[in-house]
């Protein structure tokens, strides 16, 4: 990866919202998750080690800085569903079989759609967070 490419890749993520960077890492998991079945498909097993692995790593970020103390259902909740996409990630991997990534995927998927939408209109954040509000 060029200087310029590196340089641009983190300005995006130093430039971004926090919301916006919670939907690049969902990209990420996501990216990493199919090119990791494109190796079990291709029977590449360094590949699939490689992107599955990365994909497992974003994952487990995410999940260890779920903060309870400011949402503790939502976060009980999305602990839930990241512990399923490390299941079929590790279920995977171990198989060497591409079908558990597929649950994967949708969760992920279903996940990423959410949250770009707060990115992309941040004062609907505002307005759950008023509502919510005891």
């Amino acid at each position: 990866m060029s200087f310029a490419v590196s340089q641009y890749r983190s300005n995006q993520v130093q430039t971004a919202s926090p919301a916006r960077v919670i939907v690049q890492f969902y990209d990420g998991a996501i990216k990493f998750i199919k090119l990791g079945s494109q190796g079990i498909e291709n029977k590449d097993y360094a590949k699939k080690g490689m992107h599955l692995s990365r994909a497992h790593a974003i994952v487990t970020e995410m999940r260890a800085n779920l903060d309870s103390s400011k949402a503790p259902e939502l976060c009980e909740e999305l602990d839930r569903l990241y512990v399923y996409i490390l299941d079929c990630i590790t279920d995977a991997n171990m198989k060497m079989d591409a079908k558990p990534l597929a649950g994967a995927l949708k969760v992920l998927d279903m996940l990423r759609s959410a949250w770009a939408q707060i990115a992309d209109d941040p004062s609907g954040v505002r307005t759950l967070a008023a509502q919510s509000t005891p």
